[in-house]
């Protein structure tokens, strides 16, 4: 199980992207780590306008958060955080300053 957590300050990520945002996320960790895009869950988090800010301005940034099955090679952890971070510029248009990825291990229970 693949799980993302994706922070976003509201109005910036429109609601109509955020499909194809979470069909990458899947796409892109199947493809790195293996498994199948149904065992892949994104959930959104929306920050309303006027409780985020950076730099006494109103945010902009977005976190993608990843729970990933343990064990990950650390080259293989940047490889996987490194093109979720390249498609979700593409896509949103938005900076590096703008985005913050992780991927942690998932907690056995």
């Amino acid at each position: 199980m693949i799980t993302f957590n994706c922070t976003i300050q509201e109005g910036i990520i429109p609601d109509d992207l955020r499909p194809k945002l979470a069909s990458e996320l899947a796409r892109i960790s199947t493809g790195i780590l293996g498994g199948n895009s149904d065992d892949v869950t994104v959930r959104w988090i929306e920050i309303p306008r006027g409780f985020g800010f950076r730099g006494g301005h109103l945010s902009t940034t977005s976190a993608v958060r990843g729970e990933i099955p343990p064990g990950c090679q650390q080259e293989t952890r940047v490889r996987l955080m490194q093109a979720i971070q390249d498609r979700w510029m593409e896509l949103t248009g938005c900076t590096t300053a703008e985005l913050v990825v992780s991927a942690r291990d998932r907690r056995e229970t």
